[in-house]
C-alpha cells in the first residue's frame, strides 16, 4: 500500500500477503482482498487506485476481480491500473525520445568525460551512501 499524508510524506509498505489455493476466481481474490482489508482496519473509501494484471479473473467486467470490485462498492470511483511493470516499460519508450532523456544523457556524459568532476561525483555518490558509485557511459541507438 501506497500512502500520502497531511505533509504530503509518501510510505509505501506490504499490506499483507494472502495465500489462495486452487481456483482463482475473481469472486476468490476479492474476498481475499476484502479480508486483507479488513485486517488492516484500512476502509475501502480510502482506496484510489488498484493495480492488477491483464488475467481474466482481474479484468472481467462481471466475474472478474475488478468488475465484482466495481458492483459490490458502487459508490467508489477507484481507478484500476495495468501492472506496474507495463506501466514502467510504457514509460520509458516514452521518455526515450523526449526532450528529458536527451538532457539527462548529456548531464551523464558531461561528468564522465571530465575527469576531476567525475571523480567529485564519485565522492559525493559515497558520501550520501547512494546505490550506486558510478555513472555509466550511455549513447544513444
Amino acid at each position: 500500500m501506497r500512502g500520502v499524508d497531511d505533509e504530503f510524506n509518501i510510505t509505501e509498505e506490504l499490506a499483507c500477503l494472502q495465500s489462495i489455493k486452487g481456483k482463482t476466481t475473481g469472486q476468490i481474490i476479492y474476498n481475499e482482498f476484502s479480508e486483507g482489508l479488513q485486517n488492516l482496519n484500512a476502509p475501502i473509501s480510502r482506496l484510489c487506485n488498484i493495480t492488477i494484471d491483464g488475467a481474466p479473473n482481474m479484468v472481467g467486467k462481471n466475474a472478474g476481480f475488478s468488475g465484482i470490485f466495481r458492483n459490490q462498492n458502487p459508490n467508489h470511483d477507484v481507478v484500476f491500473l495495468h501492472c506496474i511493470i507495463h506501466q514502467d516499460v510504457l514509460c520509458k519508450a516514452a521518455i526515450y525520445d523526449t526532450h528529458v532523456f536527451n538532457v539527462v544523457l548529456k548531464l551523464i556524459n558531461t561528468i564522465r568525460s571530465r575527469g576531476l568532476v567525475h571523480r567529485q561525483f564519485q565522492e559525493f555518490l559515497i558520501e550520501v551512501d547512494a546505490d550506486y558509485s558510478d555513472l555509466l557511459y550511455h549513447r544513444r541507438k
